[in-house]
């Protein structure tokens, strides 16, 4: 049977149990309010701003080239995704993990093939 006795033991002499550390959240001279910290991009943005832009864009292209021949705007519309593609790539997606760049190419490609079927439809 064990006791306190027995985890005394297990303690060191000069009370340090290896563990790191704790500086806890540095902060600004102005105050502990004020965290410091840098900005740094994650993958989620990226994808977010491609999303939107691409949405944004495709709409636009999809009623400027309504009167055209549907050929037109499914060929704008890939070039527009290949575009976004492009930029957001250039921004740091090709830094980011496989997963999202898997979600990031198939949410694109997915806004554009449901633009150039609903052409196709119209």
């Amino acid at each position: 049977m064990t006791g306190p006795a027995d985890d005394a033991q297990d303690v060191p002499e000069d009370g340090d149990y290896g563990a790191p550390i704790d500086g806890g959240v540095t902060s600004h001279n102005m105050g502990s309010f004020m965290p410091e910290g840098a900005y740094r991009p994650v993958p989620v943005v990226w994808l977010g701003g491609a999303w939107f832009a691409q949405v944004a864009l495709l709409m636009v292209i999809f009623f400027l080239l309504l009167s055209k021949a549907a050929w037109f705007t499914i060929a704008a519309a890939g070039l527009a995704t290949y575009g976004i593609l492009h930029w957001t790539w250039g921004r740091g997606m090709k830094d980011a993990g496989t997963g999202w760049k898997v979600l990031t190419i198939g949410a694109l490609g997915f806004n554009c093939a449901l633009v150039m079927l609903a052409r196709l439809g119209a």
